[in-house]
């Protein structure tokens, strides 16, 4: 069974990813990197997918309850058999590749099944086995799995590694693990409790934070600050140790149920990238924010403004289709790669100049990043007038699109006052005289609104974002028109559609995003409109622990897209975390 994607789990370490549904099968895990080739993948294709599948013997058990431990992505599921429980905490120990899971019963003795069957290129090479007491080792495609359980393990008929492990009552804990590559030595301690001790110092604990008022009488502040810690885990389990962050860990999860708007989002985007290095800066973790940063300039530097990036650095692969998978729900295709690869992206590069003026008022710009700025800044300068595919990174020919002119001038203006204050190099009246002509040259009609590009084209969510990045001041009375016509022509149920129209070749519709919902609520709050109704919206979208899709099911609710979302939990963060009064802005 395919379940709904909001109740999937995500464990991460920053280097692999995986995700856990409720019947405590892994139905996805890429491995030995977040964007490798997924050796498990049920998520995508039940009978071709493989499974690593722990819970209870007896046929009666059922959950009782799943979350977090706060401030990590150790997940704790809790089973009912009985009279029994069944506690298992599970995560992938960070940077260590090795997935963990710690059973424990109470009330009595609880048998737990273990069956295991990986899928080695997407389900088209079969495993090797090799069963060695309580170690099964299954080798294909040019991999090898590891799993370990104290019952030991038989082969089935069907291909199965199954085990069956007796976790006795009030037992400090029963150990089942799932490696890539050769199997890690015995632990010393629990390594559960050493795993939640790194991410306990790694992200903090939110309780300083100034929570946005708004948001905070909505859900509460103390629910707000559990919402932040899940967040800030997110992004640290997804940022590797070189400083990229995945966009998602996932590919091909549809923005509609059953459509073929299915996307690869294992890839470092700039701009994703960028936000997600602001939210991490407002919520007081520099260390983590400069490294993002770090990396980011060493890109830039080597390729130019390249819309994303594999997590090395690397050049993403051309976008091929996998069409022997059946895809989430049927839907189709399945993809590896992004085209997007090859698109100009204007705004991209003003994110980044934000993020660096952001770091460089923490006092924590790195170098690489300070001496990117310059080429960002000098490419802008050159390239602003020309068309783009934007942010929603339309399919077709490329535009001159508003948001990202908007974020040409700020980044443009982002740059110039970083010069000007001896903190990078570069040509500041260049900068300053271009973003002038930049801003001229996206002067909506007297008395209108601005819209999704120079020839119209209706309203576009991503305008939201005006007023936050400086482009014009909240009292502004533009800002107060294009809000205006994004809530009039976009909201739906306090979510936002993208934009008005069909700029894009497909034909399928696409769900309300998350992420604009955030911006909106924050530009609301800024001019005096009403960022209620858009944060209640968007805080509803989550899954039940608290994760966020790109998109948002406007009928049902929770998650749809690719997930967990980085750029939807960074623009939660960025609307809930009151900034530092130290980061100036421009007006």
């Amino acid at each position: 069974m395919q379940h709904a994607i909001g109740e999937h789990a995500l464990l991460a370490d920053g280097r692999s990813a995986a995700l856990v549904d409720p019947d405590g099968n892994v139905a996805w895990l890429c491995a030995p990197r977040v964007d490798s080739a997924p050796c498990l993948l049920s998520l995508l294709d039940e009978e071709r997918g493989g499974r690593f599948l722990m819970r209870p013997a007896s046929p009666g058990s059922h959950v009782v309850s799943r979350r977090y431990h706060a401030g990590s992505l150790v997940l704790e599921t809790v089973w009912s058999i009985g009279a029994q429980r069944l506690t298992v905490d599970e995560a992938i120990g960070l940077h260590s590749g090795s997935l963990k899971r710690r059973v424990r019963a109470h009330g009595g003795t609880v048998d737990v099944d273990v069956l295991f069957t990986p899928a080695f290129d997407m389900g088209r090479t079969p495993a090797a086995w090799r069963i060695d007491g309580q170690q099964a080792t299954a080798t294909g495609a040019g991999m090898r799995l590891v799993a370990i359980s104290p019952g030991g393990w038989r082969m089935e008929g069907d291909g199965t590694a199954s085990s069956r492990v007796a976790v006795p009552d009030g037992h400090a804990g029963v150990l089942i693990t799932l490696h890539s590559g050769a199997a890690a030595g015995p632990a010393s301690g629990d390594p559960i409790e050493a795993t939640l001790a790194t991410w306990r110092r790694r992200t903090g604990d939110a309780s300083g934070l100034r929570i946005v008022d708004a948001l905070g009488g909505l859900s509460g502040e103390s629910g707000i600050r559990e919402l932040l810690r899940t967040s800030i885990a997110v992004l640290v389990g997804l940022t590797q140790s070189g400083g990229g962050i995945v966009a998602a860990p996932t590919t091909s999860l549809p923005q509609w149920p059953g459509s073929a708007r299915t996307w690869d989002y294992r890839y470092c985007w700039l701009r994703d990238s960028a936000l997600a290095g602001r939210a991490l800066l407002r919520a007081g973790l520099v260390e983590a924010a400069s490294r993002i940063g770090a990396f980011l300039g060493g890109v830039i530097r080597e390729q130019g403004p390249r819309p994303l990036v594999r997590i090395d650095g690397s050049p993403p692969p051309l976008e091929q289709l996998r069409l022997e998978l059946r895809g989430y729900r049927d839907a189709r295709p399945v993809r590896v790669g992004n085209a997007a690869v090859d698109q100009p992206q204007l705004d991209a590069p003003g994110e980044v100049l934000e993020m660096a003026w952001d770091l460089a008022a923490a006092g924590a710009l790195p170098q690489a990043l300070a001496a990117a700025c310059r080429l960002l800044a000098d490419w802008l300068a050159e390239h602003w007038a020309e068309p783009d595919h934007g942010i929603w990174e339309i399919r077709g020919a490329p535009r001159r699109y508003t948001h990202s002119r908007v974020m040409a001038a700020a980044g443009l203006e982002w740059a110039a006052a970083l010069a000007e204050r001896g903190l990078i190099r570069g040509d500041a009246a260049r900068w300053a005289r271009t973003a002038r002509a930049v801003r001229a040259s996206v002067a909506p009609p007297k008395g209108g609104a601005l819209q999704l590009h120079d020839g119209g084209g209706g309203a576009d969510a991503a305008l939201s974002a005006v007023p936050l990045a400086g482009f014009l001041p909240p009292d502004d009375a533009t800002v107060r028109r294009t809000l205006d016509l994004i809530a009039a022509r976009l909201d739906n149920g306090g979510l936002l559609d993208r934009y008005e129209g069909q700029p894009d070749p497909i034909a399928d519709p696409c769900a309300p995003f998350v992420f604009p919902a955030f911006w909106m609520a924050a530009a609301q709050r800024l001019c005096g409109g009403d960022a209620q109704r858009y944060a209640a919206s968007a805080l509803a979208a989550r899954g039940p622990l608290g994760l966020w899709g790109e998109v948002a099911d406007p009928n049902h609710g929770g998650p749809l897209g690719n997930y967990p979302q980085v750029q939807s939990h960074a623009a939660f963060m960025l609307a809930a975390i009151e900034p530092d009064r130290a980061v100036r802005r421009r007006w």
